[in-house]
């Protein structure tokens, strides 16, 4: 089910009060992310400042297109084929989002609502799965 055209306003003023911060926010999610999970560290290169601005480049790609899903069907595909190669698991992708979330809840403060949160669940896992299918696809 596709993101409410109030669901995806409240992603995109979310997303626009973290992009100033932009980069110290792209190092933070990795940071939050090998924290909790030391273990998907081998995982990833080891530029992770360029890693977590193609991260954070990615989720704006999905930001812009969220009531047009289909719009950014084939880099989710692409993606969802180089992670699988990489040896990212389906299960990895949760603990992603919630290092995501981390970073958007220390960032927006009290803008990080229930209701604001409850819509990135819903664009993050519908964003997951299209990359999980692709990858089980190869």
């Amino acid at each position: 089910m596709a993101v409410s055209a109030r669901e995806a306003a409240l992603i995109r003023a979310s997303f626009r009060s973290v992009h100033d911060r932009i980069v110290p926010a792209s190092r933070d999610f990795y940071e939050v992310l090998f924290r909790r999970r030391p273990d998907l560290r081998g995982l990833f290169r080891s530029d992770l400042a360029g890693q977590g601005m193609r991260f954070m480049s990615t989720l704006q790609v999905v930001v812009d297109t969220l009531e047009a899903p289909d719009a950014v069907a084939a880099r989710l595909r692409d993606l969802g084929h180089s992670h699988a190669a990489l040896g990212v698991k389906p299960e990895n992708f949760e603990p992603m989002r919630e290092a995501l979330f981390e970073v958007l809840g220390t960032y927006l403060g009290v803008g990080w609502d229930a209701e604001t949160q409850a819509a990135w669940r819903k664009a993050y896992d519908q964003m997951a799965a299209r990359m999980i299918a692709a990858g089980r696809a190869l």
